[in-house]
Parts: C-alpha cells; structure tokens; sequence
C-alpha cells in the first residue's frame, strides 16, 4: 500500500511539471520563417548595400519582432560626402545587425545595433559600429520601406547619417 501511495504521488508530481512545461512552451513563439531582402542607400553600410534579414522571433500579437540582418555593398570610386563621411574607392562594405521591431501593424518603430566591416582587398579591414534607430513600413503586397538614423562610430567620433530601403517581404514556406 505504501509503494501505491508514493508511486501515486510521484504520477501526480510529473503530471503537474507536465503540465506546467506545456504551459511555458505555449508562451514560446517559433520564427515563422519571414524573410526580407531590400536594397539601402546611405545607413549603415554608408554608400549603398544589399540586404538579407531574418525574423529570429515574433510574439504571438506580432507587437515584438527581434531580427538579425547581414548585407554587402561595394563603392568604385571615392566617395566624400560633406566632408564628414570619406570612403575610398574599391571598398567593400559589410553590416552586419540586430534590431527590435515594435508595433503591431504595418508601421513599426526599429532599434538596434550592430557594426559594418570596411574592407580594401580583403587586406585591410576595419570595423565600424553603429545604432539604428527608424520607421518600417510593411505593405499588404510584401513591400517593405524602411526610413532610418544610423549614427557610427569611427575614429574616436560619432557621425550622423541616415538610410532609406526598399524591398520585399516573403516566406521560405
């Protein structure tokens, strides 16, 4: 009778954790998979990049979406604007981010961070971070538009710049 007793309190103990695991992973909310690509003129990558970003997670209202982004761009010829932003000719531009989407309709503030590698002939590199700070646009046809402040970090100074993308929105599935 006693081995009866605790193994009755021992079902009823698992099936309590039991219950309460799949309680917290109710709460857990899996990337769905969204996709965007977008070409960026100015922003991070200071010229011009092209742009792979991944939803990494979404909450169940889409309030919250954290996203990490990876990019490319290329100049061939100097490029001086102001006098404040100066990129040699034959430079490769890499951003690499993360940011935080917040809202839940088609307008969505972003904040974020992350840091562009400057690169001449993949002999010298240099690493530059930034911030982002914006406005994203989703349209019902995918379109995404994103409008935003990309302050960096070079040279013991910081520099005010902005960026502008445009793309599209889409689904491995």
């Amino acid at each position: 009778m006693r081995i009866t007793k605790i193994g009755f309190l021992l079902l009823f103990f698992c099936q309590v954790l039991a219950t309460v695991c799949k309680a917290q992973e109710e709460n857990y909310v899996a990337p769905t998979g969204l996709n965007n690509w977008y070409v960026e003129a100015g922003g991070p990558a200071l010229f011009y990049s092209i742009n792979y970003e991944k939803y990494l997670y979404r909450t169940y209202s889409e309030s919250y979406t954290w996203s990490a982004r990876v990019g490319a761009g290329y100049t061939p010829f100097n490029f001086d604007i102001l006098n404040t932003v100066y990129v040699p000719k034959n430079t490769f531009m890499f951003p690499f981010s993360t940011s935080l989407l917040i809202g839940s309709g088609r307008e969505k503030l972003e904040v974020g961070g992350g840091f562009t590698m400057f690169s001449q002939g993949f002999s010298e590199n240099q690493i530059v971070p930034h911030a982002v700070f914006g406005l994203r646009v989703m349209e019902a046809n995918r379109i995404c538009f994103r409008l935003n402040y990309a302050p960096f970090y070079q040279d013991g100074s910081v520099t005010h710049w902005v960026g502008i993308s445009l793309g599209k929105n889409f689904s491995f599935k």
